[in-house]
């Protein structure tokens, strides 16, 4: 059922460059269009853990004005939930926001729309962003809409973040070798060692990493001294250095 929305959204995003509003407003009256979207907005988390809202399509005047324009990572709101828990969040029951966001208790939303869905965007397996949608009818999730929105999302990710990335050498990378200065050979890092390594090269504190990744501190800093170990490295900035140079070795499941 959604497989032409998705072709078509590939169509779309290949044919020329297009603003953020533009893309958005694509997905509302074309991609989503099965879903009934009436509108849609992107917020995207800074490197200090902060959520910003950066575009919208759709939404009313009176309607953003009911809401944060930066939360906490920590905030209890649905856009925060999809982004620290990398999961799609569903609320059908507008006007009224479910009691699990109490900071929205007093800002129902008034127009019209039953359903709000919220899934985050990833960048190299990093959640960096959330959609936001809202859509006319009571929308209850099942596996083909979650799958149909994390395709969206997918190709949303690879669009928008395509220049932002590091090294052109690592974007078409596949499998390279660990790299190596002479006499000083690098093992191999594990998953959770390699995406450590990626946020601590975006500049992110341990105690960032650790509320985006849902580990202690501890463990983060565990994980770290693990991968200058491995990296032979002196610190961040060096280990830093030795990930945007991009070359490793595919990394190992821990």
């Amino acid at each position: 059922m959604f497989l032409p929305y998705v072709s078509e959204f590939v169509e779309f995003l290949s044919i020329k460059e297009h603003t953020l509003e533009e893309i958005l407003a694509h997905m509302v009256l074309r991609v989503l269009r099965p879903l009934e979207a009436t509108s849609a907005f992107m917020s995207q988390l800074s490197a200090e853990n902060v959520i910003e809202n950066v575009g919208q399509f759709g939404l009313t005047r009176e309607s953003i004005s009911e809401y944060p324009d930066l939360y906490s990572l920590q905030d209890k709101y649905p856009v925060c939930d999809s982004i620290r828990n990398r999961k799609i969040v569903w609320i059908t029951t507008l006007p009224n926001w479910p009691e699990d966001y109490p900071a929205l208790k007093n800002a129902p939303h008034l127009s019209g729309e039953k359903t709000f869905v919220s899934f985050p965007i990833e960048k190299c397996g990093t959640p960096v962003a959330v959609l936001g949608i809202f859509c006319k009818p009571v929308i209850h999730p099942d596996a083909e809409i979650e799958a149909f929105l994390k395709a969206i999302g997918a190709l949303f990710s690879l669009h928008v973040y395509r220049k932002i990335d590091s090294p052109p050498e690592l974007r078409n990378a596949e499998i390279k070798p660990t790299i190596e200065r002479p006499g000083v050979p690098h093992r191999q890092l594990t998953e959770r060692q390699y995406l450590i390594l990626k946020m601590m090269s975006e500049d992110r504190t341990n105690q960032n990493i650790s509320e985006l990744l849902g580990y202690s501190e501890s463990t983060i800093r565990q994980e770290t001294v693990k991968i200058f170990a491995n990296l032979n490295c002196n610190g961040r900035e060096e280990a830093s250095k030795i990930y945007k140079a991009g070359v490793f070795r595919t990394p190992v499941v821990a």
